[in-house]
């Protein structure tokens, strides 16, 4: 991770952006800029946010401190909707990966002829596709809860493996909602949902936007809070 500022910070001029704005990841400062805007008014932008964005630098790396990678077989738990279950790997005499997974616990049973870097990838996909499907119903639940109240239906959903991103509304409506939030609490989940409704409606995050949040889900700064605390170690854990 890059240890200095000057080292994580670079400008993207976007054709999509409407104003200059700040966008900050694990060892990236983004400067997201229009096309009209300028160097000055980018530098000048920069010196009014940069104590605040090198404050978040410094957050996030403090929260990866310590979170680095396990590879699924050599895990004993895994982190399945905001707790801790026991994860039981089996080699067997069989042909494909088998998922047997409860809200209590999880076993996996792999084809014993599969070793190495193969074995990881296979135990990988097996455990990502049992938990696409269960997650595919949970966001279910959840747009059909909340998108009637405002009118608010997307046109589709996906679920993608996303590095850096929890969701996103694309602009004709397309909900994307990161596969990883299978394993974050039912709550978490719902208010990544509902954020991403909202967008539908307001396509920014101002005021406007967290009022009609707040409409849906009252205390949803407690999961927001929780995503920033908790988000980053996850998607080291399984980057």
């Amino acid at each position: 991770m890059p240890q200095t500022f000057a080292d994580a910070f670079r400008i993207r001029h976007s054709a999509r952006a409407k104003r200059l704005r700040l966008v900050v990841k694990p060892g990236l400062v983004e400067l997201v800029a229009p096309l009209a805007a300028n160097e000055r008014q980018a530098q000048d932008f920069l010196a009014r946010h940069r104590s605040w964005a090198e404050k978040k630098l410094h957050e996030m790396a403090a929260h990866q401190t310590g979170a680095a990678h396990i590879s699924l077989s050599a895990a004993t738990s895994l982190p399945w909707r905001g707790k801790e279950i026991p994860l039981t790997i089996l080699d067997e005499p069989r042909r494909n990966a088998r998922v047997e997974l409860s809200d209590e616990a999880c076993v996996i049973r792999l084809p014993a002829t599969t070793l190495g870097a193969a074995r990881e990838q296979l135990l990988d996909r097996a455990l990502m596709t049992a938990a696409q499907k269960r997650l595919g119903v949970r966001i279910d639940y959840w747009i059909q809860r909340h998108a009637a109240r405002y009118g608010l239906y997307p046109r589709a959903t996906r679920i993608k493996r996303m590095k850096s991103r929890w969701g996103s509304c694309g602009p004709r409506n397309d909900l994307n909602i990161n596969l990883l939030l299978a394993f974050v609490p039912d709550g978490v989940l719902e208010y990544v949902v509902v954020h991403e409704l909202c967008h539908i409606r307001e396509r920014n995050h101002g005021p406007a936007f967290w009022q009609l949040v707040a409409l849906h889900l009252p205390e949803y700064m407690q999961q927001r809070r929780w995503l920033k605390t908790h988000g980053s170690a996850l998607l080291q854990r399984f980057c």
